[in-house]
């Protein structure tokens, strides 16, 4: 009775220990992974920061204010917007016609 209460220690003393190292591994990963998050919201708020955009906007996009000039008429936006319907319309009735030909 003995021998097999020793053997019984002796395998949940080695499965204690390892679930223990298994813990501080898991701990560590943890505590590595809260670093790297917090390292990449700050690197998040430094490339997000307005005054910045504004220079790397103005330096390669060649875009300036938006006047009524270059938005357009209200006439031909709706216009537009028409076309995409009815375009819309046809490209689902194609796709519709073209599901009931193959059988």
């Amino acid at each position: 009775m003995a021998a097999a209460v020793s053997v019984a220690l002796f395998v949940v003393k080695y499965s204690v220990q390892d679930l223990d190292d298994q813990m501080r591994s898991l701990t560590r990963d943890i505590a590595e992974t809260r670093e790297g998050i917090h390292v990449l919201k700050s690197e998040w708020s430094h490339l997000n920061q307005p005054e910045r955009l504004r220079h790397l906007a103005g330096k390669y996009l060649e875009v300036g204010p938006l006047d009524a000039e270059r938005v357009g008429s209200a006439d031909r936006i709706l216009d537009g917007l028409a076309e995409r319907k009815e375009q819309e319309v046809v490209d689902a009735e194609a796709v519709s016609s073209a599901g009931k030909a193959k059988p």
